[in-house]
């Protein structure tokens, strides 16, 4: 999605506690009947307390998230229900507040609410403030706990429905009013909600204005009148056709071949649905490139139309924002990292994202800047990214690992693979077979286990170590056309080396040689003898031609997700979620056009 930089909420607080909006010369519900209508008019209006005592799972959508009053009521209604059924819920914002606005308005908010609903509701809204995202647009998918999946997704509601890939069982409709917001009550934008509505589904809303019910109807909704709530005399409600249609049951088992950061992330996420998963590793978890004692995880700058951009900064916030909801399982540092440009067309253009960008999120630094950042002297300016850093992917593949329904089996070498009416079955080299309807493919590389074949690269790399001294501190990541992370463990990792028709798994004192000269580019006199300069691990990374990896369906019940490259830290957790979300029939927490940029059989052969 190429879309103009994102606007915060311009609002502002009123003697009796109400927010304003000047942006549309509206205001929000006052904090004292906000949650009772958040209550009475949506969540009653799409009849949620009866539906999710009967479904496994509720998909939401809002046109509207505002301070996230609808939210917090829905999560905190579906919490004090007992109900096990799984929220995924999207909202579309086109002025999202500030984190500091935020937190402020909802703690003036739920201070006017009765102290058990306010006990409830506080740690709630916590837990949002705490990941809520950068102000960047498009999607953003915030795993709040094992059953409340909230998608932000910031932009104008015209302009990004047509993005959305899902179907929904309910429909928040709240914006400010007609007069005041016409572009989101249009025909149009009323008519796309009916194209992505599922099967009875209810849509409710504080507007009744003839225009609005008259175009719900004409795209297909029964639309009637309840009674109204703070004043109003009615509000809206609206129900989607029950048509016969089959329903596809969901897998309840599935087996991830591949057990690095891509598999352990595409498991993790199908047990969050409540899949038994059974992870099959031919050597044992995080052998391969996963292996690596440092991992960079960073957006990479550049046009906002660059999908790499977009896929890596999506990444990179779903994964810290994972890391925070478990503290102390991943060892990591959000130290930030200081991104050189490796030539003068590529500072402009990350000069041109920085302009338009938040200085929390990409800030351009001068020399000096830059060296009272890392504590020591780069070789050149750059641009700071604060929200990045590194994390250790063995320690990420084993807590994504540990999770009561993953199963994993280490030196299961696959060598088969055989659809059967009801699935799939699963050959080993020991003569042993396991069956499932679901099998998903992270073995980095095609290795020739599915029908459908797919092109990867396969290129060496070789990392290098480099002691760390009390005399040349490093605070941050450093990258160019490589990088060198912090010390950890008393060791400086430097890296990597990128050489394609290489086989030879042994260190070379060449690639050392290398990464001395890569770390020249890097940091100025901060080591000046090569050496200092130790070997480290050798592995391969699987690319694509597009630095995009191949993540979606090969065949019914067979799924990839490879070729996640030098960004599988940053990018494939997200890309599991991407996946998952598509075998359950969820709403992606990508735009629409992830879905072919991402399909493996692009690269079919």
């Amino acid at each position: 999605m190429d879309s103009p930089p994102i606007r915060p909420a311009n609002w502002q607080g009123s003697d009796d506690g109400r927010s304003y909006a000047s942006d549309f010369a509206d205001g929000f519900a006052s904090p004292s009947t906000a949650w009772d209508q958040a209550n009475a008019v949506f969540i009653a209006g799409c009849d949620l307390p009866e539906r999710w005592q009967q479904a496994s799972r509720i998909r939401l959508l809002e046109t509207g998230f505002g301070l996230g009053v609808n939210f917090l009521a829905t999560w905190a209604a579906l919490r004090s229900s007992g109900s096990a059924a799984r929220l995924q819920y999207m909202s579309i914002e086109k002025h999202p507040a500030t984190r500091a606005d935020l937190q402020a308005a909802l703690e003036l908010s739920i201070a006017s609410v009765s102290l058990p609903l306010a006990r409830q509701l506080r740690p709630l809204a916590d837990t949002l403030i705490a990941q809520w995202p950068p102000k960047i647009a498009g999607f953003h998918a915030l795993e709040l706990d094992e059953q409340v999946t909230l998608t932000l997704v910031f932009g104008d509601v015209p302009e990004i429905l047509p993005s959305i890939a899902g179907r929904f069982d309910a429909f928040f409709v709240d914006g400010f009013a007609p007069n005041r917001n016409p572009q989101m009550w249009s025909p149009a934008v009323l008519g796309q909600l009916a194209s992505m509505a599922a099967p009875d589904a209810r849509l409710s809303s504080r507007c009744v204005a003839g225009a609005v019910r008259r175009a719900l109807a004409d795209a297909g909704f029964d639309v009637s009148k309840r009674p109204g709530f703070g004043g109003k005399r009615d509000c809206l409600s609206a129900r989607w056709p029950a048509i016969d249609e089959v329903a596809q049951a969901l897998p309840t088992t599935a087996i991830v071949i591949g057990a690095g950061v891509a598999g352990a992330s595409a498991a993790r996420q199908l047990a969050r649905r409540g899949m038994a998963v059974t992870v099959l590793e031919r050597d044992r978890p995080a052998a391969g490139g996963s292996g690596n004692p440092v991992g960079i995880v960073r957006p990479e700058p550049g046009s906002a139309a660059n999908p790499v951009t977009e896929i890596s900064a999506a990444g990179s916030s779903w994964l810290m924002r994972w890391i925070g909801r478990h503290p102390g399982a991943v060892r990591h540092d959000w130290c930030g990292v200081l991104r050189i440009a490796r030539d003068e067309r590529k500072r402009e253009k990350i000069a041109l994202q920085a302009a338009g960008t938040r200085a929390d999120w990409l800030k351009a630094c001068s020399l000096d800047e830059a060296a009272q950042l890392c504590g020591a002297m780069p070789t050149d300016s750059g641009f700071h990214l604060p929200q990045a850093g590194w994390v250790e992917p063995p320690g990420l593949v084993a807590a994504l690992l540990d999770h009561p329904l993953i199963t994993i089996r280490s030196g299961a070498m696959v060598v088969g693979l055989a659809e059967e009416t009801n699935g799939w079955r699963v050959e080993l080299a020991d003569a042993a077979a396991l069956h499932a309807p679901l099998v998903v493919l992270a073995t980095a590389f095609d290795t020739g286990l599915a029908s459908q074949r797919v092109a990867t690269g396969r290129a060496r790399g070789q990392l290098s170590r480099l002691p760390a001294r009390d005399d040349r501190p490093l605070h941050m990541v450093v990258c160019r056309d490589g990088y060198i992370a912090p010390a950890v463990d008393g060791m400086h990792t430097v890296g990597a080396t990128l050489q394609h028709d290489d086989e030879e798994a042994a260190a070379r004192r060449s690639d050392d040689e290398q990464n001395f000269e890569r770390l020249q580019r890097l940091l100025s006199g901060f080591c000046v003898d090569a050496s200092e300069i130790l070997s480290g691990r050798v592995g391969w990374r699987a690319t694509t031609q597009d630095r995009v990896p191949l993540v979606g369906r090969l065949e019914n019940g067979l799924y990839a997700t490879l070729a996640h490259g030098a960004r599988g830290v940053t990018c494939a957790p997200l890309c599991a979620e991407f996946l998952a979300a598509m075998i359950c029939d969820e709403p992606l927490p990508l735009g629409r056009e992830w879905i072919a940029r991402l399909n493996p059989l692009r690269q079919a052969r």
